[in-house]
């Protein structure tokens, strides 16, 4: 079967479009490698099983795994260039019901958040991120995972989904477990993996620039 044809036209304009997302990027990682100021903070709140946990930041590094209880525990760092970003940075936590927001909330271009999140292991995730990576371990629930900028790990059993929907802007999606590709990964310079299981639960992931990896639990 030849190979795929792509005009001309179109290759030039996804190169540039690659070009003009990575450079601010690159510059800005200039500024990520060293901090003047870091202050860790952490929170717990009770919570309960099978509820909705809503996640919102703008930038940093952020692992979620059970807690082995039915609390919400969060260990997160503020790191920035400037004391006064640090010290107005803040976590707000809003819980009603089965239904948990945390808004984490930061000042300055410079400012990071790194977040360690535990929840009840039966939990239900929407987390939506403007840059850094995504790890979600052992967290059995449906999931909407958004990140503009980085990468999204996610741990899954396929047993758990009844549909499974990952991609990429520009990135790979890795949708091997335990060793078997058997999932169908198309697209070209954005990669695109659906399939439907016979599990209860759905994962929808999508990263704008950046990698995403389904790997076995």
């Amino acid at each position: 079967m030849p190979g795929r044809w792509f005009p001309r036209s179109a290759v030039l304009h996804k190169t540039t479009l690659v070009c003009l997302i990575l450079a601010p990027l690159c510059a800005a990682s200039d500024h990520w490698k060293s901090w003047d100021y870091e202050e860790s903070r952490n929170e717990i709140r009770d919570f309960v099983s099978g509820g909705y946990i809503h996640v919102r930041l703008r930038v940093g590094d952020v692992h979620i795994r059970p807690s082995g209880s039915n609390q919400i525990r969060v260990h997160y760092t503020v790191s920035s260039r400037s004391e006064s970003h640090v010290k107005d940075s803040r976590l707000d936590i809003d819980i009603h019901g089965n239904t948990a927001d945390l808004d984490f909330h930061t000042t300055g271009n410079n400012t990071s958040v790194d977040v360690e999140l535990e929840i009840p292991k039966n939990s239900n995730l929407d987390v939506h991120e403007k840059v850094g990576d995504l790890t979600v371990d052992g967290i059995e629930g449906d999931k909407d995972l958004d990140l503009a900028v980085g990468d999204i790990r996610i741990a899954r059993d396929d047993s758990s989904y009844r549909f499974v929907d990952a991609s990429t802007g520009i990135g790979d999606v890795d949708g091997s477990v335990n060793g078997r590709d058997r999932d169908e990964v198309s697209g070209w310079l954005g990669k695109t993996l659906k399939y439907h299981g016979d599990g209860k639960y759905e994962l929808h992931a999508h990263v704008s620039v950046g990698d995403i990896t389904l790997g076995g639990k």
